[in-house]
């Protein structure tokens, strides 16, 4: 509710105008760059020209204007990209996503910039961004290098206001035409200019005045409005502007000038806000002479004071820290959080030192800045804290997110163990939260366990318990844990198929703990999969497909996994996910693998490995080394792969475990099984996951055979039955790919042929089953070559829909359509989609003639 107060008595003064500068418009005009700069002190008129000139002529414009906060490169982005939207409808998405998923995204601007670029390259010729106040970006060297990354990677043309050249427009590209400043000199006032401002003075009068002032937009809009003349000729700009601000200020009364002093408190402005202050009626009328001397601008909803009158308000106002400055403080500060603008809260706590407010400040804004990734804004809060005496639990809280987002883990978890040790802090379940999230990411799974349950205990509703159980049960897997099965049976029983979201991150949960003990099952997969286009979170996505397509791949779904993993590369790719680069291309590797694609496997895992070493992901190179190891195998290049040096080892037990299990594979199926049996020794008992599970059954059963030992019949019976209990059937394809000896004693018994032949064709691998002497008839219906997904995109092609509306219909992109469609051509052995729609109607003409019963022959024939 507004305040009273008593309405100001304003003396009449002239009314400042503004003009048109046809001269200044003319030379935009005149060039062709598409970044076009105004650069000069302020007081030069840049920001009311780049008003003028950008909204005539036809031209479009957004405007974003730069402060404080803009330093921080998540920030900039966001901001730019939330006016850039009035031209380019949601081109703000894609980069919200990337900053709510990737940790510290902020520091790399590169990424930041290419993301936005790409979404802008739709950006309209007659559209200008218009950057005002710049020189508070260039106060740091990343937020500018942002800008100059997004000028290369779209079509954006920007018109930059500013106090000072950025950076990156260089004198050369000036003099070459690549970028337009207007400098101060050209910005200046020349005397015509002036005299149409001064329109009210004698000419001799207006003439020294220009002198006096070199041209001074500033000085001269000031002078416009006052009656006071110069007295004598050596004042220069800055004390001429003073003086006629003094006069102006003088003339407006003494309830305006105290009321100017009150709005001058709050760094960001509007008509509500000067209202709270002033009173509604007061501010209407203080407002009024403000605007119409020049101290104040109206721009859309906002009220800005000219930079140079509010540095001399200040100068003149209240002292900080006085009843009535505080009082005006705490009704912007309110004013603020209403509105969630957290950066002119903290402006306002910065410039006028209610530092007490700053902790409940940071709590109300601390999730949305880690939602944007606004790590460098929480550590200068924090720094503001500690310069101002201010200790509180928030704070520990604070830098143990920022830390846990930069990779600094041991960090992290100290600061987030000293803001649980607050006694009665409310913040302590999300600290111990916090403080297990680093933990695990360190594998210090012990820690994250025990400070998870700690959480647990202190839970105060069912969805925290949740979110706490959810910790524990990466440790539990990771640790394979017997407990782990309970846990999910516990999370599993509260999630309903109305929360899709919680559904398919279940799902993964409990693919992940199956991978891990030893059984597979897809059942649930399948069925989450049909949820992912209404989960809407390409994190939570991103998650479900990378355990889905391994999965896949286990099975020896090897055409399903591959599409798996298109998509996840797709939303990796799209939302700038590095951190799941190399699980992505691990994924395309396995399936590739799979589908005996041997140089498109080896390239993604090539990919995969060197995406893993740059981000020191050792679990993710292990990975890869393993499938590398059987890939050579299967393709019979026993030597090359003994010559791979082992990677650096994870923590993760059933990681290394699967690597010495595959080197051990291809020693066995080299012939050399004493080395391999000795290699898998040491992984026995180590794990229960079933990488390791199968291949050291798989290893045993080939080196005795190899060996030609009595027991090898059983040990390759009991290989099969493995496989196919733990879900795991690739490697058992592995295996008989590696040792084709092996597929001929799988189809010699009838309790393993029904099976084997099965998975044969699952595999596509009816080739090698004749070259060991044991053909298997094919199959005449051409559907059943395909994969479940291959079946259903088949149908759709023989309905000739197109490929935009077949991925409608199946939620799948067009590339992955397109990616089945020449599989499908290649597997039914026709060589478009014309064919297959040709195909289709003359099975239906054969089918209409056989329900009639006539022979399809004219009978005039």
């Amino acid at each position: 509710m507004a305040t009273t107060a008593t309405v100001p008595e304003v003396r009449t003064l002239q009314r400042r105008k503004i003009i048109e500068r046809p001269r200044l418009f003319a030379l935009l005009d005149e060039s062709t760059a598409r970044v076009r700069t105004l650069v000069a002190p302020a007081g030069y008129g840049k920001t009311t020209l780049a008003e003028q000139w950008a909204r005539r002529d036809g031209r479009r414009s957004t405007w974003f204007t730069a402060r404080r906060s803009s330093t921080d490169v998540a920030a900039l982005a966001l901001g730019l990209a939330r006016v850039a939207t009035e031209l380019v409808p949601e081109c703000e998405v894609r980069l919200r996503e990337h900053l709510r998923a990737v940790p510290a995204s902020g520091e790399h601007t590169d990424v930041l910039a290419e993301i936005f670029g790409e979404d802008l390259a739709e950006w309209p010729g007659d559209g200008w961004l218009v950057l005002d106040e710049y020189q508070e970006v260039a106060r740091a060297p990343e937020a500018e290098r942002f800008v100059a990354e997004l000028v290369s990677a779209s079509p954006v043309q920007l018109l930059i206001a500013s106090r000072e050249r950025p950076s990156w427009v260089t004198a050369r590209a000036i003099l070459y035409g690549e970028f337009l400043e207007v400098n101060q000199t050209a910005l200046a006032m020349d005397s015509a200019e002036a005299a149409e401002v001064l329109a009210g003075r004698s000419a001799p009068s207006a003439s020294g005045l220009v002198a006096l002032a070199n041209g001074w937009p500033a000085v001269i809009g000031l002078a416009s409005v006052s009656s006071a003349e110069i007295e004598g000729e050596h004042q220069v700009p800055e004390s001429l502007y003073r003086f006629f601000a003094e006069e102006v200020y003088a003339a407006l009364g003494e309830d305006v000038q105290t009321a100017l002093a009150t709005l001058a408190v709050a760094p960001v402005l509007d008509r509500e806000l000067a209202a709270l202050l002033l009173g509604a009626e007061a501010a209407d009328v203080v407002c009024a002479a403000a605007l119409d001397v020049g101290i104040l601008v109206e721009r859309e909803a906002r009220l800005d004071l000219h930079p140079l009158a509010r540095s001399f308000l200040e100068e003149l106002g209240g002292h900080p820290g006085s009843s009535s400055d505080r009082d005006g403080v705490m009704k912007c500060l309110g004013h603020y959080k209403a509105r969630r603008n957290w950066d002119a809260a903290f402006d306002l706590i910065a410039r006028r030192g209610p530092s007490g407010e700053l902790e409940s400040v940071l709590l109300e804004a601390l999730d949305e800045l880690l939602e944007t990734a606004r790590l460098p804004t929480i550590e200068a809060w924090c720094t503001l804290a500690t310069q101002s005496g201010v200790e509180a639990p928030a704070f520990s809280l604070a830098r143990a997110e920022v830390t846990l987002r930069q990779g600094r883990l041991a960090e992290s978890q100290a600061h987030a163990e000293a803001a649980a040790k607050a006694e009665g802090s409310e913040l302590t379940f999300r600290a111990l939260c916090v403080a297990g999230r680093a933990a695990h990411l360190a594998s210090r799974e012990e820690d994250a366990l025990e400070l998870y349950g700690r959480a647990e205990r202190l839970a105060s509703n069912e969805s925290d318990r949740r979110d706490a159980l959810w910790g524990q049960l990466l440790g539990q897997i990771d640790l394979e844990l017997p407990e782990a099965a309970e846990t999910i049976r516990q999370l599993s029983a509260g999630v309903h198929r109305s929360d899709p979201r919680e559904v398919v991150r279940a799902v993964a949960y409990e693919l992940s703990y199956g991978q891990k003990t030893g059984s597979v099952d897809l059942s649930d997969a399948d069925l989450a999969r049909e949820l992912l286009p209404v989960v809407a979170d390409p994190l939570i996505e991103s998650t479900f497909l990378n355990t889905y397509a391994n999965s896949l791949a286990l099975a020896s779904r090897y055409e399903e996994a591959l599409e798996v993993a298109a998509a996840l590369l797709e939303i990796v790719d799209r939302f700038r996910f590095d951190f799941a680069l190399p699980y992505a291309h691990y994924a395309l590797g396995m399936a590739y693998g799979g589908l005996r694609q041997w140089r498109q496997a080896e390239g993604h895992l090539d990919q995969a490995a060197a995406t893993a070493r740059m981000n020191h992901n050792t679990h993710a190179e292990e990975a890869c080394f393993a499938v590398r190891l059987r890939i050579l195998a299967q393709e019979g290049r026993h030597q090359l792969a003994l010559s791979l040096p082992l990677p650096p080892r994870s923590s993760i037990a059933a990681s290394w475990a699967e690597a010495l299990g595959s080197r051990a594979l291809v020693l066995a199926s080299a012939g050399r099984a004493e080395e391999a049996l000795t290699l898998i020794r040491g992984s026995r008992g180590v794990t229960r996951a079933v990488g390791s599970l199968v291949l050291i059954t798989a290893v045993e059963a080939i080196a005795a055979l190899k060996r030609r030992e009595d027991g090898a019949i059983a040990l390759i019976a009991r290989l099969e039955q493995t496989a196919f209990s733990s879900g795991a059937v690739d490697f058992l394809v592995t295996a008989y790919r590696s040792t084709p000896e092996l597929l001929a004693v799988l189809l010699r018994p009838a309790s393993t042929r029904e099976r084997a032949v099965e998975l044969i064709r699952k595999a596509a691998d009816e080739d090698l089953a004749r070259a060991v002497g044991h053909p298997i008839d094919t199959v005449d219906d051409p559907r059943e070559r395909l994969s479940r997904r291959e079946r259903e995109v088949y149908d759709l092609l023989r309905q000739c829909l197109s490929n935009r509306q077949i991925a409608e219909a199946l939620f799948i992109s067009e590339s992955t359509v397109k990616l089945h469609a020449h599989h499908i051509y290649d597997k039914v052995g026709v060589r478009s989609r014309t064919a297959l729609a040709v195909q289709a109607a003359l099975e239906r003409a054969n089918q209409a003639t056989s329900a009639t019963g006539t022979s399809g022959v004219s009978d005039e024939s």
